[in-house]
């Protein structure tokens, strides 16, 4: 009984190794500074996309996000006058849903239903998400017209949007339109973790 306790422990030990192992982001291929290159995703119907086809003049900005995550369904609405504000000012705001729980036509179907009129892309395989190494739901990538990585990190400080202190986007999307150099180039995203396709 000893040894059958022992071997379902070390059965146990080595599935919750794995599971965790699944769901930790690769090593991020890009890093404030570099240039991302041109790659696939799909739209919600399930075709096709180029990520460079879908630049701004002024920059682009990614956000993963989800539908079931509580964290990043506080910031719809902040994702939502994200769109609103900075598509007028020259930006493409690009939503992008990785989570392998989360099917297009319950991203869409989300979307519909909270707001969220910007461009939205499935990540089949998280493919995307391991390039950046993204972790969290939500977290923002900003880039440059060329496709520069500028920011990284969170939406702002806090999830209770009566409580923020900091503006980090909204103050790199700013300097970014205004030919400054962003002040604040990374910060730690928080919410829910990816859930990642196992590789």
């Amino acid at each position: 009984m000893t040894s059958v306790k022992r071997m379902l422990g070390v059965a146990l030990v080595t599935a919750c190794v794995a599971l965790a192992m699944a769901q930790q982001p690769p090593a991020p291929q890009i890093n404030i500074g570099g240039k991302v290159p041109n790659l696939k995703l799909a739209t919600i119907s399930g075709a096709a996309a180029q990520l460079h086809s879908l630049n701004g003049q002024n920059g682009t900005l990614l956000l993963f996000m989800a539908t079931k995550c509580p964290v990043s369904n506080d910031y719809n609405e902040r994702m939502a006058a994200l769109a609103r504000d900075y598509t007028s000012r020259g930006f493409a705001v690009i939503g992008i849903n990785s989570n392998k729980t989360e099917p297009a036509d319950e991203v869409s179907k989300h979307a519909t239903e909270r707001g969220l009129a910007f461009t939205i892309l499935k990540d089949p395989d998280n493919v995307v998400a391991d390039y950046f190494g993204a972790s969290f739901t939500p977290e923002a990538y900003l880039f440059d017209r060329d496709w520069t990585l500028r920011y990284h990190g969170r939406i702002d400080d806090s999830r209770n949007a009566a409580n923020i202190t900091s503006q980090d986007l909204r103050v790199a999307m700013d300097a970014l339109q205004a030919g400054k150099a962003v002040p604040v180039v990374e910060t730690k995203a928080f919410g829910c973790t990816i859930k990642r396709v196992a590789k």
